[in-house]
């Protein structure tokens, strides 16, 4: 411990002359890339370190981290050097995709099937319901919903509503791997979380088509955009079950460095998705987006569930974890616009305790239904706490298709989701700690046999 404080007194001294080096040596050559990346994955680590040692998750720290050394707080780094830093995102993005994926089993989804679909359903329904409620009626005390018409009033609301309803399947794989957490309450959590993950991009859509009609007048529902949408969907699982063949058959015939294969496909299957949705709109005049974290995320599930190598895709993608999880949410706490924070946190606030409350609701109903096992019943709402990734790309979506009110509704969420994705994990932590399954309950109760 005593180290580990010294080592990080010591990084953040150098890194102290390295970032005021303009103003010690006359110089005027801009910090390098590397450096940047260097600093942030030590000083992230090591605040991790005595985030864990403090009953706390790691990705909290990290993210904290990326927060306070960020361009908002001490300005270790600018807003520039993070944006030059979002391909690794990118990168760790594919690879988190591909572990949930390979975590997703079918015998453990039919096995848990029916609290899967009660808590699927009645969580969704429930949290959708409650926050747009909430939104709608304190609808006159938010400034720029104040001029719109009742009808529109709903149809924002809604739009709180249906982002409420996402979740972060890469916060929830980090603590289950930081905690080695196994049972039924892990498989369960998971499997819903990466559900939705899919789910979330079909109701979105739903939502965002109807409430044009009503936002913006003039405009007209196309039903073809929906069914477009799980053509697109498909498309993506048919990519992924293919891509998980061939890593099949990397492992199983070809013996190379397994770090740089995945991070090489992460990136391929990036580059591939915008490139063929380029080529495809300009020469065709059809715009399809393929979702490069669904090809990943299939591929992993093939990897897992149509071959015998599962778990060795498992253990090997766990052996690099930790500098994909220490670069992904260290960058996105450095990308947490803290300007957009303070013009939209009171109603944030509002917002985070109303998703929670109607989490609570939700589940408790949905286990109470299915009949679920006590430690499900009694914990299944910690894990449904965190958000981020596919949060924020939906809300840029917003953005775009109602510029006026997407940026108002866009300066509340994040401060929602800001508020989510630092509570979560140690929510999240806390209830499979509570329900048994981390590797400390298992330590614990085999000391207790001895």
């Amino acid at each position: 411990m005593k180290n580990r404080l010294i080592t990080f007194i010591l990084i953040i001294l150098a890194m102290l002359v390295v970032f005021n080096s303009g103003t010690f040596l006359n110089s005027s050559d801009s910090i390098s890339p590397t450096l940047i990346i260097g600093f942030m994955l030590l000083s992230s680590f090591v605040v991790g370190f005595f985030f864990e040692r403090g009953g706390l998750p790691r990705i909290t720290g990290y993210i904290l981290s990326g927060l306070v050394f960020g361009p908002f707080i001490l300005k270790f780094y600018s807003s520039e050097s993070v944006e030059e830093l979002l391909f690794l995102n990118s990168l760790a993005l594919a690879f988190i995709a591909f572990n949930a994926g390979s975590e997703l089993r079918i015998k453990e989804i039919i096995h848990d099937i029916k609290p899967i679909l009660y808590l699927t359903m009645g969580v969704t329904i429930v949290v959708f319901t409650g926050v747009t409620t909430i939104v709608f009626l304190i609808s006159d005390l938010i400034p720029f919903m104040k001029p719109y018409p009742l009808p529109a009033k709903i149809a924002i609301a809604s739009i709180f509503g249906i982002i409420s309803v996402a979740r972060s399947p890469s916060s929830a794989i980090a603590i289950i791997n930081e905690t080695k957490a196994k049972g039924s309450y892990t498989s369960t959590i998971l499997s819903i979380t990466i559900i939705m993950d899919v789910l979330i991009i079909i109701l979105f859509a739903l939502v965002i088509s109807i409430n044009s009609l009503v936002i913006e007048p003039g405009s007209t529902f196309e039903f073809s955009f929906i069914a477009f949408l799980v053509f697109e969907i498909l498309i993506a699982f048919v990519l992924g079950f293919f891509l998980g063949k061939f890593i099949i058959f990397l492992i199983n015939r070809i013996k190379v460095e397994f770090s740089v294969v995945i991070i090489a496909l992460g990136f391929f299957v990036m580059k591939f998705s915008h490139f063929a949705g380029s080529f495809i709109s300009n020469n065709y005049e059809m715009n399809l987006n393929l979702e490069p974290l669904l090809i990943c995320m299939a591929a992993g599930f093939t990897v897992q569930n149509f071959s015998g190598y599962g778990d060795i895709f498992l253990k090997r993608m766990d052996k690099i974890s930790i500098p994909v999880y220490v670069a992904f949410f260290t960058i996105t706490g450095a990308s947490i616009n803290l300007d957009l924070l303070r013009t939209g946190w009171i109603l944030g606030l509002i917002i985070f305790f109303s998703r929670i409350s109607m989490i609570y609701l939700g589940s408790g109903l949905s286990t109470k239904i299915a009949r679920s096992e006590k430690k499900i019943k009694e914990n299944s709402w910690l894990g449904f706490i965190t958000q981020a990734g596919i949060s924020l790309g939906l809300l840029s979506e917003v953005v775009r298709r109602f510029p006026e009110a997407g940026i108002h509704i866009q300066a509340i969420l994040i401060a929602t989701i800001t508020l989510n994705q630092i509570i979560g994990p140690v929510g999240f932590k806390y209830g499979l700690f509570r329900a048994g399954e981390t590797f400390r309950n298992r330590e614990e109760t085999s000391d207790k046999k001895q």
